[in-house]
């Protein structure tokens, strides 16, 4: 993959849920979306961000440690290019610190939704 195309497809997945990352990591692996890390709370997050410079950030809201918004926030600053993705199922709606929203139960919509930034 060319450095063009990683700036356009680098997804950052961030969930506590072991089972939540491995369903995002395969779908957009199979949407050739370049996952390039992946965190279980926002200090790995951050972390990973700095190392990482990602397009994306698919972000859940409820986590340990640090929760979403937090982590959004400082991400803003690391990464301020990069869409957001609030992807919870305690929310209902798009958070201000998100740039999209999706609830958990409608994940089939993820790609539809990160390819629409892209364009």
């Amino acid at each position: 993959m060319d450095a063009a195309s990683h700036r356009t497809s680098s997804v950052l997945i961030v969930d506590d849920d072991e089972e939540i990352r491995h369903v995002l990591r395969l779908l957009c692996e199979t949407n050739d979306m370049e996952v390039v890390a992946e965190a279980s709370n926002g200090i790995e997050a951050v972390t990973a961000a700095l190392r990482t410079q990602p397009r994306f950030v698919i972000l859940d809201y409820m986590m340990p440690r640090l929760d979403g918004e937090g982590t959004a926030e400082l991400l803003r600053t690391i990464v301020p290019d990069a869409k957001i993705v609030a992807f919870s199922s305690m929310l209902e709606e798009q958070p201000a610190w998100a740039d999209a929203f999706l609830n958990k139960q409608r994940v089939t919509e993820l790609m539809p939704l990160l390819r629409s930034f892209i364009r």
